[in-house]
């Protein structure tokens, strides 16, 4: 009986709880098929984005959870190091090492090039968290 009321109290929660908003990636088939295909487009449009934060936002809803999505990360990286290696101080800098590092483990401890993606998007992710940290 605990189970079942327990249950019913999370799905009537869960009912009524607003649904978050969840971005779709903004590729679409024309992009695509321009593009000569999903990974191509979706690198055009993180290189096009104006800023750190963007690339990331692209990395995020256009990831594959493969590891399609090292090179994605790498042009997150490509935009964010910039606003914050030159400036920042050895504490700084190591750790960001140590975050890069930790992210690495995933792929290291898991086989797969599933772990590699998440690997990748952890990278992106702490130099994404570092530049909105560091670059004002």
């Amino acid at each position: 009986m605990q189970k079942v009321a327990g249950f019913t109290l999370f799905f009537v929660l869960a009912a009524g709880a607003p649904a978050m908003a969840v971005e779709d990636c903004p590729v679409d088939d024309a992009a695509v098929e321009n593009s000569g295909g999903y990974g191509k487009a979706v690198e055009a449009l993180a290189r096009s984005a104006p800023d750190c934060e963007r690339a990331y936002q692209v990395l995020e809803v256009c990831q594959t959870g493969s590891s399609f999505d090292n090179a994605l990360a790498a042009i997150v990286q490509s935009k964010c190091e910039p606003l914050f290696v030159d400036k920042a101080g050895s504490g700084v800098k190591k750790a960001y090492k140590k975050a890069q590092d930790r992210c690495n483990t995933i792929a290291e401890k898991n086989d797969g090039t599933m772990y590699q993606g998440l690997a990748a998007v952890c990278r992106a992710k702490a130099s994404r968290d570092l530049a909105r940290r560091y670059s004002k």
